[in-house]
């Protein structure tokens, strides 16, 4: 299954893309958040530096998610997939791939695309990934809102 977002950020390309790298996220707890969705905290490149091959991690209310770099042109396209996670959701999702694509689309204007594809196994396989797949577009539309505020 596959959610999409997209949204403009008044910054330029250069600072959006720091935010995919190293950013935290604000202190509140949205509604959505208060029934089992994971709430952002913190995504981080976990040695400090970016490339394909390195890793990258976020960090959760619930656990962490560690993600393998596959694409990274910078500034215009972030590849990567889950690794291992020790999130709830972990024995039902077999993969998570994300990909953010960003276009500078005006003078300190960046239009950032957010696509995330995952595979669900088990019983019920397509009523988890209705789940999942709310609980994530609620993820992105907060973490765009966070980007944008900072």
């Amino acid at each position: 299954m596959k959610v999409r977002t997209s949204t403009i950020i008044n910054k330029p390309p250069e600072q959006v893309w720091s935010l995919l790298c190293d950013s935290k996220m604000d202190e509140r707890i949205p509604l959505q958040f208060r029934f089992c969705i994971p709430k952002p905290v913190e995504c981080r490149l976990k040695s400090g530096a970016g490339g394909i091959g390195n890793e990258r991690q976020c960090v959760s209310n619930l656990g962490v998610i560690n993600q393998q770099i596959t694409v990274w042109n910078e500034n215009r396209r972030l590849e990567f997939e889950m690794k291992d996670t020790d999130m709830y959701f972990g024995r039902c999702v077999t993969s998570i791939k994300e990909r953010f694509d960003l276009e500078e689309v005006g003078e300190q204007e960046t239009e950032i695309s957010r696509t995330t594809e995952f595979q669900v196994r088990g019983w019920f396989s397509w009523v988890k990934s209705v789940l999942i797949w709310i609980g994530l577009k609620n993820v992105h539309r907060y973490v765009f809102g966070n980007w944008a505020r900072q």
